[in-house]
């Protein structure tokens, strides 16, 4: 099940019933103030969700890169190479042919049969979040956030149409298979808060600042019905691939982030928000990493020290 905003909403919106029964005083003029002094150190909790750019599946498209890091041609792709080896090629046994139900040889792969609509799903997100506060509007703020992103595509292999009655033979059946990715992303952000407004509880923040991010490839597979192959490991764990590990599958890369979300202040203990973060960085993975942009929307639960 795909997480939903309206699972944060329902959150947010749970907690702010027990606002008036958080750490109250009644003011002379008989309203609550339930802020107090915010002050000082607040260490929080995050759970959301990540919507990443598409561009850095270009890592898991079946092409691979050499061990100097260029992206293979067809002909040596790692996706070509490996359904010739699993298809008899080497004189094995056609175990394609045994998956897709026909006869040795009667299966084919060519240019146009390579990967297609790459795109993440979108990924749980779950980290710590730290903020220092001057006063109750202004804080420094550092986030460490944690995320495993999986990657779905499509490729064909055309099968022959068996020779009917008549000796005809039709035009070739494509059939459509799965290809995956798997990526871990580390994400610290450092910035800075504002809340806007002077509602004692509900009010409008906005943040910003730069971020850093850890990125690692995790894996590459294709799945022909019963049938999981990897088609990367055996390649990129060969020792010629030593550099190219440490570069092409595994970087640190730099950006920015922006935030908009609802501030509720529960206690002078308490405070839960409710935020989305676009952001524009660099995912230094993959073929020519550059900067693109990603989105995200968090629930966070900060106690105040």
């Amino acid at each position: 099940m795909k997480p939903s905003l309206n699972i944060y909403l329902f959150l947010f919106l749970f907690f702010s019933a027990s606002v008036f029964s958080q750490d109250t005083t009644n003011t002379d003029d008989g309203t609550q103030d339930v802020t107090k002094n915010l002050k000082g150190f607040h260490l929080g909790l995050q759970a959301g969700t990540l919507f990443a750019n598409k561009y850095t599946t270009n890592l898991y498209d079946g092409f691979g890169f050499d061990p100097n890091g260029n992206k293979n041609n067809f002909v040596n792709s790692f996706l070509n190479q490996t359904l010739q080896y699993y298809g008899g090629a080497y004189g094995g046994t056609d175990r394609i042919a045994q998956t897709l139900g026909v006869m040795p040889g009667t299966w084919s792969f060519g240019p146009q049969d390579m990967p297609v609509n790459l795109k993440y799903n979108i990924a749980i997100q779950v980290g710590l979040n730290t903020r220092y506060c001057f006063d109750n509007k202004n804080a420094i703020i550092y986030n460490l956030n944690a995320t495993k992103l999986t990657v779905n595509g499509d490729f064909t292999i055309e099968t022959q149409v068996p020779v009917n009655s008549n000796g005809f033979q039709g035009a070739a059946n494509v059939n459509t298979f799965s290809i995956i990715g798997g990526e871990e992303r580390l994400i610290n952000q450092l910035g800075f808060q504002r809340i806007l407004g002077d509602n004692p509880l509900l009010n409008v923040f906005v943040e910003g600042g730069a971020d850093m991010i850890l990125a690692k490839y995790l894996k590459n597979q294709i799945i022909i019905n019963n049938l999981t192959i990897d088609v990367s490991n055996g390649y990129y764990n060969q020792p010629a691939y030593g550099h190219f590990r440490g570069h092409g599958l595994e970087g640190l890369g730099f950006g920015a982030f922006a935030g908009i979300g609802l501030n509720l202040t529960l206690s002078s203990k308490y405070i839960i928000q409710l935020v989305y973060n676009p952001s524009y960085d660099k995912i230094n993975i993959g073929y020519s990493p550059k900067l693109t942009f990603q989105q995200s929307i968090s629930f966070r639960a900060y106690y105040n020290f």
